[in-house]
């Protein structure tokens, strides 16, 4: 995920490759707003332009090893933190790193998506999707290591609003004291269900609803309509790239 992959939102792009190049980079920074519009995307892309060993003036070059890992999402020092459910037959709490493979395909094959897709990707049934308490040790875990490329460790979070009780309260203490040369990206469409001392923590960043002209671009490009039906369908999406 590039920044010229992100339909629309170019003035957010803009704020952020600003603040990458001024050095001005927040240790945790909530992404805010409602689905479909691009907040995952976003994050990513930033993300990978920080980790970009040749970074270009407004996006990742694309060609470093860097760049090449995170073609796959595969790099060593980026770290994902999503709603899962429990699996069937198994008593015990699980973990991100189960589903991470479901998770790369359907970011890589649709990356604007909501939790029902997610679920469904995920084989829920009727189950709900949490972040359980078990996944702050995992991310302590992880985070205790070196970054093995040099720069930063980056965890993105993914509806924080679904974790537990006790994992929000080790996510504050790390956000509180953050491990060195890490960043920590929350993407919420809830960010008022969080806990206010972690909200408090976080460099809100608010994201509205994409340019109707940028949704009926995106959907010539990525899906080939004729530019009525593009237009049409821009004009209903209500900013929101998944409805449209």
């Amino acid at each position: 995920m590039y920044f010229k992959d992100i339909v629309g939102q170019e003035e957010a792009k803009s704020r952020l490759i600003k603040e990458a190049k001024e050095g001005k980079i927040a240790h945790a920074k909530l992404f805010c707003g409602n689905e479909g519009i691009g907040k995952l995307p976003l994050a990513i892309a930033y993300a990978r332009y920080l980790s970009c060993q040749n970074p270009m003036e407004d996006d990742a070059c694309g060609t470093c090893p860097n760049c090449v890992k995170y073609n796959k999402l595969a790099h060593p020092d980026l770290h994902f933190v999503f709603p899962i459910i429990k699996k069937k037959n198994k008593s015990k709490e699980p973990v991100c790193d189960e589903y991470i493979a479901e998770w790369r395909e359907l970011i890589s094959s649709t990356p604007y998506f909501n939790l029902n897709m997610w679920l469904k990707e995920m084989g829920a049934e009727n189950q709900q999707a949490l972040i359980y308490a078990k996944e702050s040790d995992e991310i302590l875990k992880k985070l205790s290591l070196k970054s093995s490329q040099g720069g930063y460790k980056i965890m993105i979070i993914w509806l924080p609003e679904k974790m537990n009780k006790e994992c929000s309260n080790k996510i504050l203490k790390l956000l509180e004291e953050p491990p060195q040369q890490t960043l920590f990206f929350l993407v919420s469409e809830e960010p008022e269900s969080l806990l206010t001392t972690i909200q408090s923590r976080t460099q809100r960043f608010n994201l509205y609803g994409i340019e109707e002209e940028s949704i009926r671009d995106g959907l010539i490009r990525k899906y080939g309509l004729n530019e009525k039906d593009a237009h049409d369908m821009a004009h209903r999406s209500e900013g929101n790239f998944l409805k449209a």
